[in-house]
C-alpha cells in the first residue's frame, strides 16, 4: 500500500518563466550594486559561470551539494579580492532567493494532481536537487503549493543530491515508512527514476517534452494530468 508520494520540484511541478541564465543575470545585476568595489554585472556573470562549471562537476561526480552560502561567498571573494562581510553575503543570497522564486510558475496540472492525492489522504513531500532550501520553500509558497506538503527535502538541506540513495532514504525517514510504501514522481530518468528505484521505491516519470529513450520507471506519462487515474487509484 502506498502511504506517501514524493515529488521532484523543477520541471515536474514548476518551471521558470524565463531562461535560467536570464534569472541569474538579473540577480547579479542587483548584487553588483551592493559591492564596495565596482564590478560590472558582466564580470560577475563570468565569475559565476567559472564557479558553476567547477561546482557542477563535483555535484555530478560525487552527488554532493554546494550550498548557496558557499558558492556565493566564493563568487563575492573573487569579485572583490577579499572575503565579503556577512551582511553583504546575506543580502546577496536574499537577492538570489527572491529572483529564482519570483520567476517560477507552476504547471497547470500540478495543483489538480496534488488535490487528488490530498483527497486520498496520502502523505506528500518534495525531494529536490537545489542549492538553497529557502528557494525551494519560497517557490512552493509563491505558486501556492506549499500547503500540500508535509516535508520539503532538498540537497541543500541534506548535502546529498539525487540520484544518491541517501537523499531518498532520508526522505523516507521523515515519514517512518519503507521504500515499498512510497512512490516518487519526477522528470529525470537519472536523478529521479534510477535514484528512487535504487532504494526500492516505485517510480513515475513525467516526460513533458515527449517520450525519448526507454525508461526503467514503473509508470510513464507526458504530464501530471495524464497520471490522474493512477493518482486516484493509489
Amino acid at each position: 500500500m502506498v502511504k506517501a508520494v514524493f515529488f521532484d520540484l523543477g520541471e515536474t511541478l514548476v518551471t521558470q518563466n524565463i531562461e535560467d541564465n536570464m534569472v541569474t543575470k538579473q540577480a547579479l545585476n542587483e548584487i553588483a550594486k551592493l559591492l564596495p568595489r565596482p564590478a560590472t554585472p558582466g564580470k560577475l556573470f563570468k565569475i559565476y559561470q567559472r564557479g558553476y562549471r567547477v561546482n557542477q562537476a563535483l555535484r555530478s561526480r560525487h552527488h554532493v551539494e554546494i550550498p548557496v552560502h558557499n558558492w556565493m561567498r566564493q563568487l563575492l571573494r573573487r569579485a572583490m579580492g577579499e572575503d565579503p562581510e556577512e551582511g553583504l553575503l546575506e543580502r546577496a543570497i536574499s537577492i538570489i532567493v527572491d529572483s529564482r522564486s519570483s520567476n517560477t510558475v507552476a504547471f497547470r496540472d500540478a495543483m489538480p494532481a496534488l488535490e487528488k492525492l490530498a483527497q486520498g489522504r496520502k502523505k506528500l513531500a518534495i525531494i529536490s536537487n537545489i542549492s538553497s532550501h529557502q528557494v525551494a520553500v519560497e517557490i512552493l509558497k509563491r505558486v501556492r503549493l506549499m500547503r500540500f506538503f508535509d516535508h520539503v527535502v532538498t540537497s541543500a538541506q541534506t548535502g546529498i543530491r539525487k540520484p544518491d540513495p541517501g537523499i531518498f532514504l532520508y526522505a523516507l525517514m521523515q515519514f517512518g515508512i519503507r521504500p515499498g510504501e512510497a512512490i516518487h514522481v519526477g522528470d529525470s530518468e537519472e536523478h529521479d527514476v534510477r535514484g528512487a528505484k535504487s532504494v526500492g521505491m516505485k517510480t513515475v516519470l513525467v516526460s513533458r517534452r515527449g517520450y525519448g529513450e526507454a525508461t526503467l520507471a514503473d509508470y510513464r506519462f507526458r504530464s501530471l494530468a495524464e497520471a490522474a487515474d493512477l493518482f486516484g487509484s493509489l
